[in-house]
């Protein structure tokens, strides 16, 4: 307890970022993956609870892990920096968007197609063991699939990832002390 009383106001800032970084992947992990999971099954015209919820908790993981793992915020940051782009400016936040669309969104969607292809070819599956006819067979192949989900999770993505950021990083900065000595430029 005493060391945290005896930390010094830089140590301190780092860490409150440290803990928001945390709690911004965790919040925008979950919503991601809950909406493009949710998208994913709509579009499909097949929805069904069980499925969502197990596609739903694996794209959480997955988002949580892509979060944590890669370097989605140094690389929004460092291509911010390098256009010389005001922190929290709306171009600032297109590009950030962007990157984490691009880092997000292709992976939850080639887990989610997987996970919807898997499933329908165990269908087709049990039809055939049931003697269906095979002419009313759908055949499924997975890059065209993969390839129109992909086109509308990305345009998704985006728009979330630009709506929610902002809202997600407004309430978790809230009550956040500012930094000593630290000049406004607004």
């Amino acid at each position: 307890m005493e060391e945290k009383e005896t930390m010094n106001p830089q140590a301190a800032m780092a860490a409150a970022r440290r803990k928001i970084g945390i709690k911004m992947n965790i919040l925008m992990g979950v919503s991601l993956s809950f909406a493009l999971s949710l998208l994913g099954f709509l579009s499909s015209g097949h929805f069904a609870l069980v499925p969502w919820l197990i596609s739903f908790a694996l794209s959480t993981i997955l988002s949580l892990l892509i979060g944590f793992c890669l370097p989605v915020r140094k690389t929004a940051e460092g291509i911010c920096k390098k256009f010389s782009l005001k922190d929290r400016s709306l171009p600032s936040l297109a590009i950030d968007s962007l990157i984490s669309d691009i880092f997000y969104t292709p992976l939850i969607t080639l887990l989610m197609v997987f996970i919807a292809v898997n499933g329908a070819k165990k269908s087709i599956a049990q039809a055939v063991a049931n003697r269906a006819a095979v002419e009313s067979i759908p055949q499924i192949q997975f890059l065209p699939i993969f390839l129109h989900s992909l086109l509308i999770s990305m345009i998704a993505g985006y728009i979330l990832i630009f709506v929610l950021q902002p809202l997600f990083l407004k309430c978790l900065t809230k009550n956040m002390p500012t930094a000593p000595n630290s000049e406004k430029n607004e």
